[in-house]
């Protein structure tokens, strides 16, 4: 989470190849009833810093919201990275019954953050699906085939991850029974048709209905093809204007 943020936020102020890079150092001990890791940001300190306060005041944010996204205010696209791997996080915390906080120290505290039960809550609304649109047809790379994670209709469908031109990442979900039809595509072009499902704070959703290679496209053809096949619409138009030129109007 913080290299993805810390790259985005890098990106954001201009540098051309951001990292995210801060030599993180990890070193893990144990307390009572708890595992603390305490993690030194060693590279490129100040947007290290600048990055860590960005996760900690969207963990905040998430707390005060109460788990309601009715009338918030949507997360900016680098909030928008933390809430998705926060989601992440929530999923283990579900599953062990912890609680993660947050300190950022320069020497003494200077702010925290506890990823609790309100702002897990809030993760879960910002999750909820914002429109539906069917008939979508998305051109792309199709990678990452995965099964579907504990507690999503396991065994109903699979999913893939669609990568278009302009680096747009859509989550694509196929039926378990398309399993044959969609392994030899992996790592190819395709074209994927169906519902679309937009989110706030996640890559958008497409529910695959038919799939199959992404055929080469002429477009030098298919321009002699369509040229002047309505010349009815321009012809009497052109006439006239030839007319201007010459004088004979």
């Amino acid at each position: 989470m913080i290299e993805e943020v810390g790259r985005a936020l890098q990106r954001e102020h201009g540098i051309e190849r951001p990292s995210g890079d801060f030599g993180l150092e990890l070193v893990a001990g144990i307390k009572k009833g708890s595992v603390q890791v305490n993690i030194a940001l060693t590279r490129d300190v100040r947007y290290a810093r600048q990055t860590v306060e960005k996760i900690i005041g969207t963990v905040n944010w998430l707390a005060s919201m109460g788990g309601r996204s009715d009338g918030a205010r949507q997360p900016s696209e680098i909030g928008g990275r933390v809430v998705r791997h926060l989601n992440r996080i929530a999923e283990i915390q579900r599953t062990d019954k912890t609680e993660m906080r947050l300190e950022l120290r320069n020497g003494r505290r200077k702010c925290e953050a506890v990823f609790g039960e309100a702002a897990v809550a809030s993760t879960e609304a910002l999750r909820a699906p914002q429109s539906e649109i069917g008939g979508i047809t998305v051109y792309g790379k199709l990678y990452e085939l995965r099964d579907s994670s504990p507690g999503e209709e396991e065994g109903k469908f699979f999913w893939g991850e669609l990568r278009r031109d302009n680096d747009d990442v859509w989550r694509v979900q196929f039926k378990s029974s398309d399993i044959a039809e969609v392994a030899p595509l992996f790592r190819k072009q395709v074209a994927v048709t169906g519902i679309a499902v937009y989110y706030p704070v996640q890559s958008p959703k497409l529910i695959a209905q038919s799939f199959g290679p992404d055929t080469d496209r002429d477009y030098e053809a298919a321009f002699d093809e369509l040229y002047g096949c309505n010349q009815e619409l321009y012809k009497a138009p052109l006439e006239d204007l030839l007319k201007e030129i010459r004088g004979d109007a």
